[in-house]
This record gives structure tokens, C-alpha cells and sequence, in this order.
């Protein structure tokens, strides 16, 4: 089930789809002396666009599901490690669904363009263990413990893009720029004894990781009013005090409702095997997240 802030989202953009729906507001009335109108017509065909037909500058919005499996630890320097999050026994809903927002934007006079996408992975859990202390004599008393935590990963993909083949049907190229991950981390330990409450751990870690990124992608008209759009971002190397490798790979499917409106469907992977060289501790980070995305995208 949605929270709150995307249900809102959602609720958002299908309200928008709605009243743009309606001849009196998809069309203004004709401009007054004769002067052109230079207003955004939202439902004309006069879409920026490359000598090839491919649209220069569109905006998607949307929502994703994801499913997360693996964990998060932390290396002390004698070689121990401790594991903070594990996702098969931390208790932590798994699934989360997120915003999806992405822009993509192509130069008029070159090959050159730029992408950018972002969402987030937000999950929490409890893990609780209860039991009693027998003391001879007397009353058992009541005993137990409860595990709290949280997993934020936020992600930012910032690429400028140079298309090596373009035609009227195919534009496949590289890109190249940053693949940022905001990692937050807390973790709460609390103990029960009768009637008595201890906090006996509470920690939250974060982590910023601005990394080198490396991708490919593939846009194919494949029939008159379908479009596939595909592209893998992968890195691998030491850089500063990170080391690891991460990748990401995702497929949609659109169709083209107007020239400027497109509705779409896919999927997304993400791979992560990250590790931060903090002060005193590494932070390790193996997660794999995956799930099905949906949007609707809006050409200028």
C-alpha cells in the first residue's frame, strides 16, 4: 500500500491528466489584435524536437515499488564485523514504494544531451523477543527486547549523454557523470525487566557516496505509438574513501498518448557492494533492490 506522501503524488498527477482533459483548459481562446500566442499549448503537436523527430526536452513523474534483499555492517579495524541491518532478520518490511521522477534533455545542434533520475528506498522494523526470569519462590517476572530500525537509501543520477547513432527510429548512446547515494542508518536496542525500560543501544549512521558512473541506454520506436527506452549505469573502483561496485539497470515501455503525453511501464535493478572507510569502522553495504516503476511523461 502507497504512504501517504505518494498517495498524494499520485493524486497530484492524475487530478493534472484529469483537468487538462478539458476542451475549455487544453485550448485558450484566440489571441486578442492578432498577437501571437506564446503560451504552452499542452495538447498541440508543437513539441521540441531534433531534425531525426526524437523529442529535446520531456519530464516523467511517477511512482516505484521496490523489494530490497541483503544488509548492512560495520568492519572494526581487528577485522570483526557487525551486522546493523539484515533484511531476512531485522524485521524490516522489505518492499517500499517511492516517487520516480526523471528528466531528459537533448541538444538541438549536436549529439550531446543530459539525464537526470532520482528516487528513494524509506523501510522500517521492530524485532521483539519475549520471555521471563524464573526466581524461586516468587512470581516470574517479565523480560524482553525490542530491536528498532531504519534504512533510507535516497539515490541522484546526474549524466551527460552523447548519442553515437541516431536515426528516426533508434538513438543508442553513452553517458557519463555521478551516481550519488544517500544512505541513513539508525538502529534502537531497548530491554525490558518487569516493569523497567532500558535503552540499551541507539545509533544512526549516514553515509553520502558521490561516485563516478559509467552508462549505456537505447531508445527504439518500435511502432507507430510504442517506445522502449533501456540504460545501465555501472561503476567499479577505489575512489577516496569508497570502494566497491554499484549498477543499475532499467526497461520501460511507453506509449504515446499525444505528442506530448506518454504513459509508461517497466521495471528498475539496482546493485549495490559499497564500503566507506570511516574514521575508526568500514561501512558495508550489500543490498539488492528491484521492482516494477509506472509514469507519465510530458514533452516540452
Amino acid at each position: 500500500m502507497l504512504s501517504d506522501k505518494h498517495s498524494q503524488l499520485a493524486c497530484i498527477i492524475f487530478t493534472l491528466t484529469m483537468l487538462l482533459s478539458i476542451p475549455g483548459i487544453a485550448q485558450d481562446d484566440k489571441p486578442v489584435n492578432n498577437e501571437e500566442d506564446t503560451e504552452l499549448d499542452l495538447f498541440d503537436g508543437d513539441a521540441e524536437r531534433t531534425k531525426e523527430g526524437w523529442p529535446r526536452f520531456y519530464i516523467s513523474a511517477g511512482v516505484t515499488v521496490l523489494d530490497a534483499d541483503g544488509g548492512f555492517s560495520v568492519k572494526l579495524p581487528d577485522g570483526t564485523d557487525y551486522d546493523i541491518i539484515n533484511f531476512d532478520r531485522a524485521g524490516l518490511d522489505e518492499r517500499d514504494s517511492s516517487y520516480w521522477l526523471a528528466l531528459n534533455w537533448r541538444s538541438a545542434n549536436s549529439r550531446w544531451g543530459a539525464w537526470f533520475g532520482s528516487w528513494d528506498y524509506d523501510v522500517t522494523g521492530i524485532r521483539k523477543w519475549e520471555d521471563q526470569v524464573e526466581i524461586p519462590g516468587e512470581d516470574p517476572i517479565p523480560a524482553g527486547a525490542v530491536v528498532s530500525s531504519t534504512f533510507n537509501a535516497k539515490w541522484y543520477i546526474l549524466e551527460a549523454t552523447y548519442s553515437f547513432y541516431r536515426s528516426e527510429t533508434v538513438d543508442t548512446g553513452v553517458g557519463f557523470g555521478l551516481h550519488t547515494v544517500d544512505f541513513d542508518t539508525t538502529v534502537v536496542a531497548e530491554v525490558q525487566v518487569g516493569e523497567e525500560t532500558g535503552k540499551v543501544v541507539s545509533n544512526r549512521i549516514t553515509t553520502l557516496a558521490p561516485l563516478p558512473n559509467l552508462l549505456v541506454y537505447l531508445h527504439w520506436k518500435f511502432a507507430p505509438r510504442w517506445s522502449l527506452v533501456s540504460r545501465y549505469g555501472y561503476f567499479s573502483l577505489d575512489y577516496k574513501d569508497y570502494s566497491g561496485r554499484m549498477s543499475n539497470a532499467h526497461a520501460m515501455v511507453n506509449f504515446h498518448i499525444s505528442p506530448r503525453w506518454t504513459v509508461a511501464g517497466g521495471y528498475q535493478f539496482v546493485n549495490l557492494d559499497l564500503q566507506e572507510d570511516a574514521t575508526d569502522y568500514i561501512n558495508d553495504y550489500g543490498v539488492d533492490f528491484s521492482g516494477p516503476l509506472a509514469y507519465l511523461r510530458f514533452t516540452f
